[in-house]
């Protein structure tokens, strides 16, 4: 790979992880939410689709950097 490979790679790779990290800030926040109120499924299923959207990054992550 040339350096300017790596460097997309590289830049790839760092946004999403800028995007799981704003996931789970925001995975925090709701579970606060949730701790004052524990029946609201609404907040609930939120927690659960972000949690699949911040694996499904963590595996575009690990599949860009296993091709390289």
């Amino acid at each position: 790979m040339n350096p300017y490979e790596q460097f997309q790679l590289n830049k790839e790779v760092e946004e999403m992880a800028k995007q799981r990290i704003e996931i789970h800030k925001k995975r925090i926040k709701l579970s606060e939410e949730l701790e004052n109120n524990w029946g609201n499924k609404e907040l609930q299923d939120r927690i659960i689709e972000l949690e699949e959207e911040s694996q499904k990054l963590k595996k575009k992550i690990e599949a860009l950097q296993a091709n390289f």
